[in-house]
């Protein structure tokens, strides 16, 4: 019954975890279905729901489709033909049951208040992005610094991209860690924030 709910209001629940602070998060796993039939783009398969993890590891074939989405979401947050495929890694990563993601909602604390017009899309995006490091890090899938530096580094992909195509759409704390990430800084800048979530 608790996966039940977990999945039926994983976006709630993702909201509500970077409002009330971190916790450590399953990431990609056997939740979803693999692509078995054919190699159609996953934009086909995206509205099926991940299912119970009957085992302890996931699928290579869900860990690439989680990795691929991450990619195109970095590049392409606004596009509205991929919002199947974010809730689709969404629920993988919560259901997930052998790849752990830790996520520090103070990265993007300033995102509250105001309100940024994406804050949905770049939370979301920092939870899918830092299951993909793990994912293609294995080796420092335990290493919450090289964790949430790597989650960042999608998340201004995403921001960038954004900003391309609503200049307006701005943000002062993701400014800034661009600027860090300019410098050769981010993974220092992103320290300084995320170790207040340990």
């Amino acid at each position: 019954m608790r996966d039940f709910v977990r999945k039926s209001a994983v976006t709630t629940l993702f909201m509500y975890f970077i409002a009330a602070g971190g916790r450590e998060l399953p990431a990609p796993g056997n939740s979803a279905p693999a692509l078995t039939q054919n190699t159609a783009p996953a934009r086909q398969k995206s509205s099926v729901q991940p299912q119970k993890p009957s085992e302890k590891h996931s699928t290579p074939e869900d860990r690439q489709r989680l990795v691929a989405i991450a990619h195109k979401l970095e590049a392409a947050p606004l596009d509205p033909a991929l919002a199947p495929e974010r809730q689709w890694a969404v629920n993988f990563v919560v259901a997930a049951p052998d790849v752990h993601v830790r996520v520090c909602p103070t990265l993007l604390g300033d995102l509250r208040r105001p309100k940024y017009k994406y804050r949905s899309e770049i939370s979301e995006q920092l939870l899918i992005s830092s299951a993909a490091f793990v994912i293609e890090h294995p080796d420092q899938a335990d290493n919450y610094r090289a964790q949430s530096a790597g989650g960042m580094e999608g998340v201004l992909k995403a921001y960038s991209a954004i900003i391309k195509a609503e200049p307006q759409a701005t943000a002062k704390s993701l400014d800034t860690l661009l600027e860090k990430q300019r410098e050769g800084k981010l993974a220092d800048a992103v320290w300084e924030i995320a170790k207040t979530c340990q």
